[in-house]
């Protein structure tokens, strides 16, 4: 988002007409001006709006905001399953990688998948 935004404010030298800068030098260019401003200045106006896209971009901000306010008028149930269910499936990958075991993880996976999908 940075880059873009130098570029437009004329920070960032985009080459001379018919040869243009590369896209790597560019990058490298706009970054040091990102160093600069989050070190020495990060209330200037150009860092704080590179923030505040990307930001609202990342976290599309009112769609969160209206999930969580749907969340907040809805009633929360909390059941046992009795097994993990498939949006757990991350979370029980995670919890095997990090035991010790001369089993391969691939293996492990293997065998838990053909556990669940005998039940």
């Amino acid at each position: 988002k940075f880059r873009d935004i130098a570029s437009i404010a004329g920070l960032v030298f985009k080459g001379m007409p018919g040869r243009p800068l590369k896209e790597k030098h560019m990058r490298a260019n706009s970054s040091l001006f990102f160093d600069v401003f989050r070190d020495h200045e990060p209330d200037h106006l150009l860092f704080r709006q590179a923030y505040d896209e990307a930001f609202d971009a990342q976290l599309e901000l009112p769609r969160l905001h209206e999930a969580l306010e749907r969340i907040q008028r809805q009633r929360i149930v909390l059941k046992d399953p009795g097994r993990f269910t498939p949006f757990a499936f991350p979370i029980i990958v995670d919890r095997l990688r990090e035991k010790l075991t001369s089993e391969q993880l691939e293996d492990r996976i293997r065998k838990m998948t053909g556990r669940v999908t005998k039940e």
